[in-house]
């Protein structure tokens, strides 16, 4: 079963409540209001080790003009990463960015100044950006495309990172479509989920993929019975 981390987008109330009903959040330097990181390095053993805290790249980043806006951007939110001991950095480029040939040279320059040991590098595209061509751009460049699991296939892989977008009153985040977000993450090590939305919303989704990969695991950890006249089985590792 796939170590399944759930959360916001933002820090919605008190952490120390927060971490009793999430296992992950999104930070936002620059962009939003991010505290010292005196304070974060306090955050970090306030929430335990089993947390994690993933990074969201600036709009001075994610929009790949070089200069300093740029540089000054990257280097105050990878100070923050380190604070908090950050499991993911995710560059979210909007739809602005077009999959052109510079676009991806400039994307990979990014990724060049982020350290990949420790650490998770997302990318999140906006946009003009088709499926397949997202899946080719991150491989190209060594990071792990973020989807939204309710919506798209993800890619082959032991971590998948997706933001679930459909929330509220909609059809579209129903049991049938968690059932099916949960198969494809059921076979990954680490599956990171955000889901935009209230607080309510999340835990609900968290609750429903929680059970619906148990369920998932449950059968498939059943006993494998081999009758004599049957050729050999050989049992392959779940994890890609």
């Amino acid at each position: 079963m796939a170590r399944l981390l759930v959360g916001l987008p933002a820090l919605q109330g008190d952490l120390e409540k927060y971490k009793t009903r999430f296992d992950l959040l999104e930070l936002r330097p620059v962009d939003t209001t991010v505290p010292r990181p005196g304070t974060l390095r306090k955050w970090r053993k306030l929430v335990g080790p089993g947390f994690v805290f993933s990074v969201v790249l600036p709009k001075a980043v994610g929009d790949l003009t070089p200069g300093p806006a740029l540089d000054a951007a990257l280097a105050e939110s990878l100070e923050i990463a380190a604070a908090v001991e950050a499991r993911c950095i995710v560059l979210q480029t909007p739809a602005t960015v077009r999959p052109t040939a510079a676009n991806r040279k400039r994307l990979a320059a990014v990724f060049e100044k982020i350290a990949a040991e420790g650490v998770v590098r997302c990318w999140e595209a906006q946009g003009m950006w088709e499926h397949d061509d997202v899946l080719e751009t991150a491989r190209a460049i060594g990071a792990l495309p973020v989807l939204d699991a309710a919506r798209d296939a993800l890619p082959a892989g032991p971590i998948a990172y997706t933001r679930l977008r459909a929330l509220g009153k909609s059809a579209a985040l129903g049991s049938a479509t968690l059932d099916k977000v949960a198969d494809r993450l059921r076979k990954r090590r680490e599956a990171f989920v955000v889901v935009d939305g209230a607080s309510g919303e999340a835990q609900r989704v968290k609750t429903a993929l929680t059970a619906a990969l148990a369920q998932k695991g449950a059968r498939s950890a059943g006993p494998l019975v081999v009758r004599p006249s049957a050729p050999t089985l050989v049992a392959e590792d779940e994890e890609q």
